[in-house]
């Protein structure tokens, strides 16, 4: 299986090339997931399983933030790509790898997720530094 990385909310943007140009450089397969597909495993969006017609659409708000969903063949091939995205100084601070976890969750409860957990950080960050 190829290595995948699911961009949000970075379709024809900057900072979305230049996402597209790192994982791209290494190989990565990119995928600007719709928001219709937002109800859709992220398994699925992935490549890891074939998507079936039937996968319901999404037809909500949805969410603004910019998020990269990470499926890496290898952890080498994830340190490299998070590693050219430090020396890049591209920052997309909602950023996961697809796990055995969460591959059956729906992009709406990833995010959801990833979010609390920035937020919490960021808490923790800023009151650290105090």
């Amino acid at each position: 299986m190829k290595s995948v990385v699911l961009c949000y909310n970075l379709k024809e943007t900057k900072k979305g090339r230049q996402v597209a140009m790192i994982f791209g450089f290494l190989g990565y397969k990119i995928r600007h997931v719709e928001k219709e597909e937002y109800l859709w495993p992220i398994g699925k969006l992935a490549g890891m399983e074939k998507v079936e017609r039937e996968t319901e659409v999404y037809d909500g708000e949805g969410f603004e933030e910019e998020m990269l969903v990470i499926q890496a063949t290898s952890e080498d091939m994830l340190d490299k790509a998070l590693f050219l995205m430090r020396k890049e100084k591209l920052q997309v601070p909602l950023k996961a790898v697809v796990t055995a976890s969460n591959q059956e969750w729906t992009s709406i409860a990833l995010h959801d997720e990833i979010l609390k957990e920035h937020q919490f950080m960021t808490k923790q960050n800023g009151t650290e530094r105090k």
